[in-house]
C-alpha cells in the first residue's frame, strides 16, 4: 500500500515538474526570486538576474531595480544595458546617484536613498526599432563577429537563438563575448548549452538568465521558450508556467514573437532537426494559437529558411558559424534583421553576415567540412568504379 502511495506521488510530481531527457532529469528548481543582497544593499530586480553580489545582468531592454536596504553608500554594475537607454528615478534625488556608461555595462553609485526608491531603465524607441536574430554560434570567434555584425546594422539588439558552445572552454568564452558586445543580447538556451557529456545549464541559469521569459519593447512582446531537450508532460515545468501566466494575464494588443532553439518543423524536407517530444510540437502550437502569437524564430538548423507551420510563420535562423560559407567557398551565410513598428505586424529582411574567412575558427565545423568533403569524395568514387 506505501509502495503504492510513494508511486503514486512520484508520478503526480512528475507530471507537475516535468520530465526532460535525452538525460533523463526533472525539470529544475524553481530559480530563487532575482535578489541582490550584499552587506551594504538589498535589491529586489526586474527583468534582471543577480550573477554575484555586486554584478546584474539585463535579461529585458528596460529592466528595473527596487531599493529595499541600503548601508551608507553602495555601486552596482549591471551588465547587458543597450547605450542609448536612459536611467529613470523614482524616490531618489539625482544627486544621489552617480551612473557611468561603459559599452553596455552600467556601474551605479547609490548614496543615502529612501527605501523603496527604484531605478529603471527606459528606451527611448516608442517609434519602432531594428533587432538582430542568429543561433548556433558558438562561443568563440563566430560569436564575436555576430555581435559585431549586429551593432553595425544597427540593431537594437540581438536574439541569440541558442548553441553557443560546441566544446571545452566555449560557455566561459561565449559569456565575456556576451558581456563585452557593444548591444544587449538576450538568450535562448540551445541543446549543446544545455548537456554535453552531463548536465551543464547551471551555468546558463546563474550567468545567462532564466530558460523560459517573456518582455515587452515598443508593443511587441517577446517570449523566449525552452526547447532545448524535450518535455514530458509538454506543458509542465517553468514553460508551462510561462504559457500559464501569459494566458492569465489576458490579450494582448501587439505583435508577439516566440524565439527558441529547436523548430517546430525542420524546413530540410528529409532531416529531422526540430522538436521531438511527444505531443511537444502540437502543445506549442495550440499554445500561440491561444495567446494569438505569430511569428516563431528558431535556430538548431544550420541554415535559413522561412515556412508556413500550422497557421505559424516559422524563420529559421541558424548559420551563425557560417558553415556554408566554407562548403560553398563563398560568403553566403545571412542574419536576420526584423523590423518592429507601432500597430504592424514584425517585418524582417535577410543581410549578409559577411564573416571574414580569419574568424571561421570553430573546431566543430571544421571536423565536420573534413567528414563532408570525404565522404563526397567516397560518393564520386563509388560512382565511378560504377562507370
Amino acid at each position: 500500500m506505501l509502495s503504492g502511495a510513494l508511486i503514486s506521488t512520484l508520478g503526480i510530481y512528475s507530471h507537475q515538474r516535468g520530465l526532460r531527457y535525452p538525460r533523463l532529469s526533472f525539470e529544475h528548481s524553481a530559480v530563487p526570486a532575482s535578489v541582490l543582497s550584499s552587506e551594504q544593499l538589498e535589491l529586489d530586480l526586474r527583468d534582471s538576474i543577480a550573477v554575484n553580489s555586486h554584478t546584474i545582468r539585463a535579461i529585458a531592454p528596460e529592466p528595473c531595480i527596487f531599493i529595499k536596504r541600503l548601508g551608507r553608500s553602495a555601486s552596482v554594475k549591471v551588465l547587458n544595458v543597450a547605450s542609448n537607454a536612459v536611467l529613470e528615478l523614482d524616490g531618489i534625488a539625482s544627486a544621489e546617484i552617480d551612473e557611468e556608461v561603459d559599452g553596455t555595462a552600467r556601474i551605479v553609485h547609490i548614496t543615502e536613498v529612501n527605501q523603496g526608491s527604484t531605478l529603471k531603465w527606459s528606451l527611448p524607441v516608442t517609434d519602432g526599432f531594428e533587432f538582430a536574430v542568429m543561433g548556433d554560434t558558438g562561443g568563440g570567434s563566430e560569436l564575436a563577429w555576430t555581435l559585431k555584425r549586429a551593432h553595425e546594422l544597427g540593431a537594437q539588439f540581438l536574439l541569440h537563438l541558442g548553441d553557443f558552445n560546441y566544446s571545452e572552454g566555449e560557455y566561459e568564452m561565449a559569456i565575456e563575448h556576451f558581456n563585452n558586445a557593444k548591444l544587449p543580447c538576450y538568450v535562448t538556451i540551445g541543446n549543446h548549452d544545455f548537456h554535453t557529456d552531463g548536465l551543464i545549464y547551471d551555468k546558463f541559469i546563474s550567468q545567462i538568465g532564466p530558460m523560459n521569459h517573456a518582455f515587452e519593447l515598443a508593443g511587441t512582446r517577446f517570449i523566449n521558450v525552452d526547447t532545448a531537450v524535450d518535455f514530458w508532460p509538454a506543458g509542465s515545468g517553468h514553460r508551462g508556467a510561462l504559457f500559464n501566466s501569459l494566458t492569465n494575464a489576458g490579450p494582448f494588443i501587439g505583435e508577439q514573437v516566440i524565439f527558441t532553439h529547436r523548430p517546430l518543423k525542420d524546413p530540410k524536407p528529409d532531416d529531422d532537426h526540430e522538436i521531438g517530444g511527444i505531443g511537444e510540437v502540437d502543445w506549442l502550437v495550440r499554445q500561440s494559437h491561444k495567446l494569438g502569437i505569430a511569428t516563431v524564430l528558431s535556430g538548431h538548423v544550420h541554415h535559413s529558411a522561412e515556412l508556413d507551420y500550422q497557421g505559424l510563420r516559422q524563420i529559421t535562423i541558424g548559420e551563425g558559424l557560417g558553415y556554408e560559407d566554407l562548403v560553398l567557398q563563398k560568403p553566403v551565410a545571412k542574419i536576420l534583421m526584423a523590423s518592429v513598428e507601432p500597430h504592424k505586424k514584425l517585418t524582417h529582411r535577410w543581410v549578409d553576415l559577411n564573416m571574414p574567412w580569419s574568424e571561421h575558427q570553430n573546431a566543430t565545423h571544421l571536423i565536420k567540412l573534413k567528414s563532408d568533403r570525404l565522404h563526397r569524395q567516397l560518393e564520386w568514387f563509388a560512382q565511378l568504379q560504377k562507370t
